[in-house]
């Protein structure tokens, strides 16, 4: 199931070689340090600007590496300028409505700062907002219930219980699964997001990288924006291989990543806005200039005191209790895994069954088919959550 080019071919052939033309005029230097920051990490975690090493203490920050060998810095297309009508557009990818493509949010905890975020995309890109869907894990369902949201965005969806974050992952993708997406970004919740120059539109640029990537890399499977900040997701690459739900929030992307790595997978970064990680709402009017605003969030980007607290303040002491429950038992678990706790873990031995390990059963020896049908995504899918589903071994339920 590759990228699909078909629709409009002949306008958007005419576009793309007029894309590719101007590539040769305008090209931007991609930092690859920036664009792959380290975790988000609580409060109690070490300060999120430490480089990792090799190996672990279970508290300690972890970054999931894209090789430099293998890191990419491809020259940025044509730069998208913002206010394009819909008839002006000729790529069918950068409509206001399409089909190819949705980005999600995963919101559990403070609705102004998920607001902050969504404003943040509104101003930043004319397409982001209107393809953009809820998951809403939160226990008042703020996000659901809220008039504001559901005049932006394109859904709102609430799962059926309060799932973890591995869960919410999995669950991402079920829907690009059962939408036919073929692929899906995601976004952080609490993340500020500004394209790289006044009137740009980093949702279209992200797009131009993203398609630039796919034609040099065919078994693209995931392409990180500011380290996974912004991710955009191969919708077969995360249905083969799921995030393992017995994994705590900090340290479940290096287990996932990893093992969409030993798949077959590609990862590759680019860098087309600045990204900042939000503790509080600062209060930005859309009569603000572009470098206002930049100088702003340049100022609160300093504080490096409480990441997150804002999160932690909004936790239920059930749910506080919960998680350091998932912290004891995702510690056992990864040791058991992985033999340790670390984050570089492509090619080290998986102690697990599929599909928690990247090997596919006996009876489904092609399971990490690059270009597999979607009747074939649904059996897998099927059976990696009947197999979640059976597995005697659960991991704490999140409960309200």
């Amino acid at each position: 199931m590759r990228l699909l080019y078909k629709d409009n071919r002949i306008v958007t052939c005419v576009a793309a070689v007029a894309i590719y033309i101007a590539a040769f005029l305008f090209s931007a230097h991609l930092d690859s340090s920036s664009s792959l920051p380290p975790w988000e990490t609580s409060s109690s975690e070490q300060d999120a600007s430490t480089k990792s090493p090799v190996s672990h203490r279970a508290d300690e920050v972890m970054k999931f590496d894209v090789d430099e060998t293998e890191e990419e810095k491809p020259a940025l297309l044509q730069p998208n300028v913002r206010g394009l009508s819909e008839e002006e557009e000729l790529d069918p990818w950068k409509r206001k409505k399409q089909n190819f493509w949705r980005l999600m949010i995963l919101f559990q905890h403070n609705f102004p700062i998920l607001k902050q975020a969504i404003e943040s995309f509104q101003r930043g890109s004319d397409i982001m907002v209107q393809n953009m869907i809820i998951v809403d894990n939160s226990v008042e369902k703020e996000a659901l219930h809220s008039p504001w949201i559901k005049q932006r965005v394109s859904e709102v969806v609430v799962p059926e219980r309060l799932l973890n974050f591995p869960e919410l992952h999995n669950f991402m993708a079920t829907l690009a699964l059962r939408r036919q997406l073929q692929f899906y970004f995601w976004a952080h919740a609490d993340n500020y997001v500004l394209p790289l120059a006044p009137q740009r539109d980093l949702g279209k640029d992200a797009l131009d990288c993203l398609r630039e990537h796919a034609a040099k890399y065919p078994d693209w499977g995931m392409i990180l924006f500011a380290y996974d900040h912004l991710a955009a997701y191969r919708t077969q690459a995360l249905i083969q291989v799921p995030w393992d739900p017995h994994v705590f929030q900090y340290g479940s992307e290096c287990d996932a990543y990893g093992r969409i790595r030993d798949a077959g997978y590609e990862t590759r970064a680019c860098k087309v806005h600045y990204s900042y990680d939000m503790k509080r709402v600062v209060g930005i009017a859309d009569s603000e200039t572009y470098d206002h605003i930049k100088a702003k969030l340049e100022q609160e980007a300093k504080d490096k005191t409480g990441r997150n607290q804002w999160r932690e303040k909004a936790m239920s002491p059930k749910e506080q209790q919960w998680r350091q429950e998932m912290k004891q038992f995702s510690r056992a678990y990864l040791t058991d895994k992985w033999g340790e706790i670390k984050c570089k873990l492509r090619g080290v031995p998986c102690n697990k069954p599929w599909p928690y390990c990247p090997r596919c059963p006996v009876d489904m020896p092609n399971c990490f088919n690059k270009n597999p049908s979607w009747a074939e995504l649904e059996n897998i899918h099927k059976r990696v959550h009947q197999t979640f589903l059976e597995d005697p071994n659960q991991p704490p339920k999140l409960l309200p």
